[in-house]
Order: structure tokens, then C-alpha cells, then sequence
């Protein structure tokens, strides 16, 4: 009994993540994203193949969904005070396929910790190394 109790406490939990916290701020990630490029000192070191677009997907009860060029990921995220968020590692299907571009943006998800929005692009800042910048491509 006690387990099928916390069982559904944190499955309401989990699904409730993204609406618990700043509606704004969940409502401005929801959806999908083309991951277009890096900006930070290593960015001529993974270059973009312009063959694939790496979407991730943010929805609204607090998982992602990281398209590859090949694998998929998936994984989870949460709001802080203001413009900071927290982005769990991704679990991934095997990677040998992607793109250097494509593993590096899938390892650099969970040093995230703050966004920005700038005219139609989203900004996830990785303090020291520099940003991901993302496109909305749908909803």
C-alpha cells in the first residue's frame, strides 16, 4: 500500500514540474528547438553539419527530447529563481553515428544553467565555456 502511494505522489510530481514553476518561463520553452550553434572558444572545433538539425524538445511536464542526427535522448529539466534551469544529462540511445556537433551539444545540456531569450532565439549559458544558441521551429 505505503508503495503504490508514493508511487503515484511521485508520478503527480514528475508531472507537475514544469507547471509548478514559473508559467512564463515554461510556456517560453515549450516546444521545439533546432539547436543552430555554439558560441564559446571551442566552437570551430564542432562544426555543425548542415546535413542534420539537432532538435531538442521541451515539454510542459518537465522533459526534453534531444533529437540527434541519428539517436535520440531523452531526459528531464526544472526552473530556478529568475532565468536559471536545471538540465539533466541526457540518456541516449548509442551515439557512435552523430556528429561531433551532435555528442557535444548533448554533453554540454546538463552544464546549462541559465537562459535567455533573444528575439526568437533561446540562449542556454554554460558559465567558463559560453552558450547554445537555439531556433524555435515549432510549438
Amino acid at each position: 500500500m505505503k508503495k503504490s502511494i508514493l508511487t503515484v505522489l511521485l508520478i503527480a510530481l514528475f508531472l507537475a514540474s514544469c507547471r509548478d514553476n514559473d508559467a512564463k518561463n515554461c510556456e517560453e520553452l515549450t516546444g521545439k528547438w533546432e539547436i543552430k550553434e555554439f558560441i564559446s572558444i571551442e566552437s570551430v572545433l564542432y562544426a555543425k553539419d548542415n546535413a542534420y538539425n539537432p532538435l531538442i524538445e521541451f515539454n510542459d511536464d518537465g522533459t526534453y527530447n534531444l533529437y540527434l542526427d541519428r539517436n535520440g535522448c531523452q531526459g528531464s529539466f526544472e526552473f530556478g529563481e529568475g532565468d536559471a534551469i536545471h538540465i539533466s544529462p541526457a540518456g541516449c540511445t548509442e551515439m557512435c553515428c552523430d556528429s561531433d556537433f551532435s555528442i557535444k551539444a548533448a554533453i554540454m545540456l546538463n552544464q546549462v544553467e541559465t537562459y535567455e531569450m533573444q528575439d526568437n532565439d533561446l540562449e542556454l549559458h554554460i558559465p567558463t565555456w559560453g552558450f547554445l544558441v537555439l531556433k524555435k521551429v515549432s510549438d
